[in-house]
């Protein structure tokens, strides 16, 4: 019975080391993105962290739901307001839907205000989740 419970002890050591590794490097470095993040969705959260990406995303609102996450705009979807990295985005087909129409036709060289107006447009059926995006200075309903 004594090697039986060093086993479990081991086991359920072990256990804990990872579940430890898994969630405290979850949360450390995260100013940059992470390895696992690569493609096009890499390539999108470099977007939404350049001066142009974040500037358009933080007037933009997410439509999926996660307001309840605490977020205020299509840019929390991958960066936290403190620079950090969000992985909301990396699962979520909406955050990345917005973000790819925004960053299209941002790229065609629509200004803000049509950009949003077009997002709103699409999204209106899910105008209950929302993040709490105020229209940009400038931009009337």
């Amino acid at each position: 019975m004594g090697n039986e419970m060093v086993i479990g002890a081991v086991i359920v050591a072990v256990f804990i080391m990872g579940a430890a590794y898994f969630f405290l490097s979850s949360e450390t470095a995260k100013t940059e993105i992470p390895s696992f993040v690569t493609g096009d969705m890499r390539a999108m959260y470099e977007w939404a962290k350049s001066p142009n990406g974040s500037a358009l995303l933080q007037q933009i609102p997410c439509y999926c739901g996660c307001v309840y996450e605490g977020h205020k705009n299509a840019y929390n979807c991958f960066w936290r307001d403190d620079g950090n990295f969000d992985k909301h985005g990396t699962t979520c087909s909406v955050c990345q839907d917005i973000a790819k129409q925004a960053r299209l036709m941002y790229g065609q060289g629509n200004d803000t205000c049509t950009i949003r107006k077009t997002i709103d447009a699409f999204y209106a059926p899910n105008k209950e989740l929302a993040t709490p995006t105020p229209l940009p200075a400038g931009c009337v309903e």
